[in-house]
């Protein structure tokens, strides 16, 4: 025990040792691209010409980052071959690795991947954003086998044979990256919304006229939720925990109108909708009897009044 001691306490201090030199690079990049993002003026970035899908999306993702904090037109995109060398203070290069300005990403799998990781530690996106992306990233990019939904590489493939030129490939893949920070803003907006709209047995009632969160309004206890928006009509949709519940809407084919829709597998019946937009006033039944109906039958249905979840 007396000899084994120093030797693990030895060892301990190596891989602190490893860990610290393998945390380095990190935390030089992470300084390299917030000091890049920060500079005031115009700063270049860099990546290489005939854009695969790291190129693409890296120096979209860097491009929108930096316009978002120094506005539009404040970064110059050049492209340049795979091999140069960038050591110019106002430059970042993505996906490229000769020069102190460069971001290449070979331990993390991508330029992406870690310039996701670094942007997220400084706080400047959401942690859940890009996650997929920059996973899926880091296989291909390496070399690995991915067998995601979402290729990227296809995805730039396509552009690129559809005539598009670098430039335009990353523009495309910034519309991506923007729309999805867009939708994650809406999600939580609808999230906000849904955690305070009223439940009553069970039953939501949105008349708000925009979007909702369906997950937060099932943890709260609803089984479904009544919307009547003017211009666009009424509707009945059942919630993930309705679904649960083996609720089928198609039993409230009695109760409603003609005109209306009921899905066949049951989870909708609207008189309009956004695919559809309908004045509600001719749906054929009016907003208290809708809720009296759909109230009733949903009690029948499961047998029990339930209550909101508090939490």
């Amino acid at each position: 025990m007396t000899v084994e001691r120093p030797y693990r306490q030895t060892q301990l201090v190596m891989e602190n040792k490893t860990t610290i030199e393998q945390a380095e690079p990190i935390d030089t990049n992470l300084t390299k691209i917030k000091d890049w993002i920060n500079r005031p003026g115009t700063a270049v970035l860099h990546t290489h010409a005939n854009v695969d899908a790291d190129a693409a999306f890296s120096a979209a993702l860097m491009l929108m980052v930096r316009e978002g904090a120094q506005g539009p037109s404040s970064t110059d995109l050049e492209f340049l071959p795979t091999d140069a060398t960038v050591d110019t203070e106002e430059a970042l290069a993505v996906d490229m690795m000769n020069g102190s300005s460069a971001i290449k990403g070979l331990d993390t799998g991508s330029a992406f991947g870690e310039l996701v990781s670094l942007l997220v530690k400084a706080e400047l996106i959401p942690y859940r954003l890009y996650k997929n992306f920059a996973e899926q990233l880091n296989l291909t990019d390496s070399g690995k086998r991915c067998n995601d939904r979402v290729a990227l590489a296809g995805l730039v493939k396509s552009w690129n044979y559809s005539g598009l030129g670098d430039r335009e490939i990353v523009s495309r893949a910034r519309e991506i990256l923007e729309g999805m920070m867009k939708g994650m803003a809406k999600h939580r907006r609808r999230r906000i919304v849904s955690s305070r709209m009223p439940i009553h047995d069970g039953v939501a009632l949105n008349l708000s006229g925009g979007g909702l969160d369906r997950r937060t309004l099932s943890r709260r206890g609803a089984f479904l939720v009544i919307n009547e928006h003017e211009n666009i009509g009424q509707s009945v949709v059942l919630t993930s925990r309705g679904t649960r519940a083996e609720l089928d809407l198609n039993d409230l084919s009695g109760a409603l109108p003609e005109r209306w829709f009921i899905h066949p597998n049951g989870f909708i019946a609207c008189y309009g909708s956004m695919k559809s937009k309908k004045n509600p006033e001719n749906s054929g039944i009016t907003l208290e009897m809708l809720c009296k109906e759909v109230h009733d039958w949903l009690i029948g249905a499961l047998g029990f009044t339930p209550t909101e979840v508090l939490f």
